[in-house]
């Protein structure tokens, strides 16, 4: 006898002895569907993932500089892996809009095993030899000839130390940089307002692509950078620092693709993007205790050029600690230049035959820190700048050549009769190479 089905009162089906349900139905497909929605999820996430990595080499490749790996070091098992760090300014050189000179030169030591880190900072006009050129050069002017390669060449002469790594950096391009992390939060003691480069708040600001090239290049604000370049360089390395390990703490993939078109248009490097990342987080980690320096020595006038001069058996001294031991002492504090520019009997004359430049450099040189600053017009007219200056006061001159913004390299030399002539220690006659800043 056939039992009656009531559909109503039960979903089962007898379909020759196997017993379905809607139920099972709908989990089956269910299932089936989870499946396929994971398979193409997967699918997506490993194209998605090739992409990136294909599109994060291509933009790595962009930064690779042909011919450097020649003139780097291999890295040894368990010593420290040293980097330099190197920011580039083209065109500051009237005539040389072209020319690229190194202005920021810092090797960065890192030492995974015992988590160390230190830094040595070496101002660009260091006096060195420069391979396959006679004579002696500052040292910016190793990239200016060779590029990355001789530069690195050159500081491997000076220091004798492995250069295993290198980053690049340009200064007008590295604005976009700081703009593509949204600004680099810094502590900033006391504003500064320098008529060459610009100004920058002071306090816990957030500073934007101007105000961290204002802050890198600043050197001519006597409250805040008082020793002048070698302030400046501190002021350097303290950003490269706050910047880079912005860059490491960053985590909005967003922010972070920005950040990678930024420096793979701005940057030159053998280290990976994320190598880059990881220097950020040796300079702001190392247990809180990342030393950094500038190599010793003082700045001096020879032959009519304006050097520093780095203290040889001080500078052994330095290298051999931070080989071995990844250390550097503190950093001795600068005599305040403000201080020397107050002492220099400065006399400024007009040898361009321009309406009011003598008087109006002159005024200038005095929001500097000098003193009494007397003016007038020289009696022959002179193409190129000139700094006179009187015995023993080379040091002086140099200081004072380097305050003048209107010229690059102005010629010095060392005329006792000039200087007395004047009453002066230091006499400047500006050329018709001088350009007023306004």
């Amino acid at each position: 006898m056939k039992r009656r089905i009531d559909e109503r009162r039960s979903p089962q089906l007898y379909i020759e002895g196997k017993t379905h349900t809607l139920y099972r139905k709908r989990k089956f497909r269910l299932k089936t569907i989870l499946k396929i929605g994971a398979f193409v999820i997967l699918a997506l996430l490993i194209v998605l993932l090739l992409w990136g990595y294909t599109w994060l080499k291509a933009k790595e490749a962009k930064m690779h500089v042909r011919g450097v790996d020649s003139v780097l070091d291999s890295t040894a098992s368990g010593q420290p892996v040293n980097t330099l760090i190197l920011g580039v300014d083209r065109g500051s050189v009237k005539g040389e809009e072209n020319v690229a000179r190194s202005d920021i030169m810092m090797i960065l030591s890192v030492n995974k095993k015992s988590g160390k880190s230190a830094v040595i900072s070496i101002p660009r006009d260091t006096r060195v030899r420069i391979p396959g050129y006679s004579g002696y050069e500052k040292i910016n002017a190793a990239y200016a000839f060779g590029e990355t390669p001789l530069a690195i060449e050159t500081v491997k002469n000076l220091t004798a130390l492995s250069i295993n790594h290198y980053v690049i950096l340009d200064f007008e391009g590295f604005k976009s940089i700081v703009n593509a992390l949204g600004g680099v939060p810094m502590h900033i003691d006391v504003a500064i307002h320098d008529r060459y480069a610009g100004d920058v708040p002071a306090g816990d600001v957030v500073l934007n692509g101007d105000q961290a090239l204002a802050f890198v290049r600043a050197r001519h604000d006597p409250r805040t950078v008082p020793a002048g370049d070698l302030d400046r360089v501190k002021n350097q390395r303290k950003f490269l620092q706050a910047m880079l390990g912005s860059a490491a703490h960053t985590r909005n993939p967003f922010k972070i693709t920005k950040l990678v078109d930024a420096v793979s248009s701005n940057a030159k490097t053998d280290l990976s993007f994320f190598s880059m990342l990881s220097i950020g987080r040796d300079l702001q980690s190392s247990n809180g205790s990342v030393k950094m320096t500038t190599a010793p020595g003082e700045p001096r006038v020879l032959g009519g050029v304006w050097y520093y001069i780095i203290d040889e058996a001080e500078f052994k001294d330095m290298l051999k600690t931070f080989a071995e031991r990844t250390e550097v002492e503190p950093e001795k504090s600068q005599v305040s230049q403000t201080k020397t520019r107050s002492r220099v009997r400065l006399v400024v004359l007009n040898g361009a035959a321009v309406t009011g430049l003598a008087s109006k450099t002159a005024e200038q040189l005095s929001q500097l820190g000098y003193k009494d600053i007397l003016t007038g017009n020289a009696v022959n007219l002179y193409s190129r700048t000139t700094v006179y200056y009187g015995e023993g006061k080379s040091e002086w001159a140099g200081l004072v050549a380097s305050d003048l913004e209107g010229v690059d390299e102005p010629v010095l030399d060392e005329n006792a009769e000039v200087a007395l002539g004047h009453d002066a220690d230091v006499v400047v006659v500006l050329g018709k190479d001088y350009r007023l800043h306004k």
